[in-house]
């Protein structure tokens, strides 16, 4: 820390944190004999003040060139300058009475932010009709009655039929519902108060990969994980936040992927739920963020996000650790202009340029003794960012490693949630929703349109089909609706789909777990066929699904076609592995679709089947080898959980088919240095 008697550290500090100018919005720390010092008060008693140059307020930042420690006797002025676009929210949320609400609008109009001084004495007047500084500070009753006409957060008779509509089943009484609400002077349109509906029925809670459905096409089996918290309604707008993950690539071909969206949500979950924030954690496509095709990506999930939950357009955030954090620092500034603010965490390689210009705040986040990413490159950002007037904080602390600690991510919510998207006329203050605007060919497409229940669409067979061509979120909706509904001429059609080369991978594993639920044989020869196409990586999810179908289907006929699948997986294996091995992630992906192809063939085979090929190709030749695995330190990853489900699944057939001593003896030699995969057969051996 920098203490008086260092006059030279001492100057050094001031002359880099020095930049003066009204509106800064950071602390202010003028030493007896010095100049004037922007930050953050880190803590003041009645000897001693601290000062983080870099504008965070964690106490645990030991780094010297970030703080100045004074003695307050050498102190000639310390005051607390907030930045006033973002206190003015700090107050509001904690406002509760008319007279509080009041303030905070005394306080904006004071500092010219004039939208937010009209949305602050409106709600003070909601709660008191009579306020006379409300009524003033708004303009007069004339303002007031203007203000609240047509605004449900002002009109509760208006609120109340709104969550009438959402929760009204039936078409017709919407229509009416609509009329009385255009009679209240609400200017939503009939098709944005359908997505009110629509929104109504969105599970909320903790989704875990959770498939795309907007424009699901262009990049099959993508997924995200979602955080909705439970109080969630419609009824008001939502803070949205993007949380990208960190890992890299894997795999021997470099092209599977450590890390996901449910790693990432880890993060953010729980402070979430507090804070009010629905989250969304995609799974990358590939390794870098920054890449265009996840740069398209994580724009589309907003845009499916913002039509299917009610969120404040002025309220989206991007941040991410690692992977993430580079990823924020790349796309942050690509989507400036639609984020109101972005934290890059334990990343590197941005660029402050595209967010001064557009006034994006940055909150950043590094490890002093980060070993796997140094904070070199963030350390350097922060540095230039001390010579603007832009709002920003830097954390960093020591022994975290490459860590995220928990300090750090209330520091994140903390720093997000009263800041909203940069408005440079100051006309916006009341949340912006993201239902208001054109229904348009990707949203009917994709989502459905909205105004279809209400007009009385039916979608027919073909258009179902079409729907799980799609894939993503969109096929699952129309298979759960096949299966429920069954009309003619569904077998063909699913069963077109899955032999179809054109059609997105996941539409494909989709149509055929359509297929099984069906519960009619005619759909078995499209999935014999399915599940024995060549092993290939887009075809994993497809040879599942085929199994687990064949099995609901009880299709005995199977057996030679899983039998051939088995072998095409295992030289899928085979192919994976390298002079020291193989990848975690080739492993997972190998060993999964193995065990669940294994558990196909137990559950369909006779007791008078014989396992010969299970030990020749899965025992010989996957687990007697006992190729290392190599896997990340960084994120949690389990071999043996792994080689234990395919030893468990192949024991299972050895036990239906009555396999012979020796089997089960070589079946047991080849899981021998896997305590817990030995201990699994060793439990259904006879």
């Amino acid at each position: 820390m920098v203490v008086l008697r260092h006059r030279f550290l001492l100057g050094a500090a001031l002359l880099i944190a020095f930049c003066w100018g009204p509106g800064a919005g950071a602390d202010v720390l003028v030493p007896k004999g010095g100049k004037p010092v922007r930050g953050a008060i880190v803590s003041k008693t009645d000897s001693e003040v601290v000062f983080n140059i870099y504008r965070s307020r964690n106490p645990a930042v030991v780094n010297p060139e970030h703080l100045i420690r004074l003695p307050l006797d050498r102190v000639k002025k310390l005051e607390e300058r907030p930045r006033p676009e973002v206190e003015v929210w700090r107050r509001w949320k904690k406002a509760k009475t008319a007279d509080e609400f009041a303030a905070v609008g005394a306080y904006a109009k004071e500092h010219k932010l004039k939208a937010a001084a009209h949305m602050c004495f409106a709600q003070a007047l909601a709660l008191d009709d009579a306020h006379k500084q409300a009524i003033k500070g708004i303009g007069g009753r004339g303002k007031w009655d203007a203000a609240r006409k047509g605004n449900p957060l002002l009109d509760t008779e208006l609120q109340a039929l709104l969550e009438r509509y959402v929760v009204e089943d039936e078409p017709a009484e919407r229509v009416t519902l609509q009329k009385a609400l255009k009679g209240r002077h609400f200017k939503a349109k009939p098709h944005e108060l359908e997505r009110w509906r629509r929104s109504k029925l969105q599970p909320k809670g903790y989704q875990v990969n959770r498939p795309v459905s907007y424009r699901s096409d262009v990049r099959p089996g993508a997924v995200y994980t979602l955080f909705v918290p439970d109080s969630y309604t419609p009824a008001r707008t939502w803070p949205l936040m993007i949380g990208l993950h960190g890992g890299g690539p894997d795999g021997k071909k470099g092209d599977e992927l450590v890390g996901s969206g449910p790693s990432a949500m880890n993060f953010y979950r729980r402070l979430a739920a507090r804070y009010g924030f629905i989250v969304a954690c995609p799974t990358a496509l590939m390794a870098g963020w920054g890449n265009k095709a996840n740069e398209e990506y994580v724009r589309d999930l907003i845009t499916e996000l913002k039509l299917l939950y009610h969120i404040d357009i002025d309220r989206i955030y991007l941040t991410g650790h690692s992977m993430g954090g580079f990823g924020t620092w790349a796309l942050g500034p690509r989507l400036a202009e639609d984020l109101a603010a972005i934290s890059p965490m334990a990343g590197g390689g941005g660029s402050i340029g595209k967010l001064v210009s557009t006034k994006t705040p940055v909150f950043i986040f590094h490890g002093a003794d980060d070993r796997v990413v140094g904070p070199s490159s963030d350390r350097n950002q922060a540095k230039q960012l001390l010579g603007t007037d832009h709002d920003f904080v830097y954390t960093e602390l020591d022994k975290v490693g490459h860590g995220f600690p928990a300090s750090v991510q209330v520091e994140l919510f903390e720093f997000f949630e009263p800041r909203r998207r940069y408005d440079k006329r100051n006309k916006h203050a009341w949340p912006r929703s993201s239902f208001a605007g054109k229904v348009s060919k990707e949203e009917a497409i994709y989502l459905g349109d909205p105004m279809g229940e209400i007009e009385g669409e039916t979608p027919q067979l073909k258009d179902r089909l079409a729907h799980v061509r799609l894939g993503g979120g969109r096929a699952l909706t129309a298979i759960a609706a096949l299966v429920e509904q069954k009309p003619e001429g569904t077998i063909a059609g699913l069963a077109k789909i899955v032999a179809s080369g054109s059609a997105p991978f996941d539409a494909r594993a989709y149509a055929a777990r359509a297929l099984g639920g069906l519960g009619d044989a005619a759909g078995a020869p499209a999935l014999r066929k399915a599940v024995a196409l060549p092993a290939v990586r887009d075809q994993s999810l497809i040879a599942r699904e085929s199994a687990r179908a064949l099995v609901a289907l009880k299709d005995g006929s199977a057996l030679s076609a899983l039998g051939k699948a088995i072998e095409a997986w295992t030289g899928y294996y085979e192919d994976k592995v390298t002079s020291d091995g193989m990848r975690y992630s080739d492993w997972r992906r190998s060993t999964n679709v193995l065990a669940e192809l294994v558990a196909a063939w137990s559950d369909l085979a006779t007791p008078d089947a014989k396992p010969a090929l299970l030990e020749k190709v899965l025992v010989q030749r996957v687990l007697a080898p006992q190729h290392q695995v190599q896997t990340s330190r960084r994120v949690p990853q389990d071999p043996s959980s792994l080689r234990t489900a395919l030893a468990q699944a192949i024991a299972k057939a050895y036990k239906r088919t009555q396999a012979s001593e020796e089997r089960w003896t070589n079946l047991l030699a080849a899981v021998a240095n896997d305590a817990k995969a030995a201990a699994a057969v060793e439990a259904l051996k006879p």
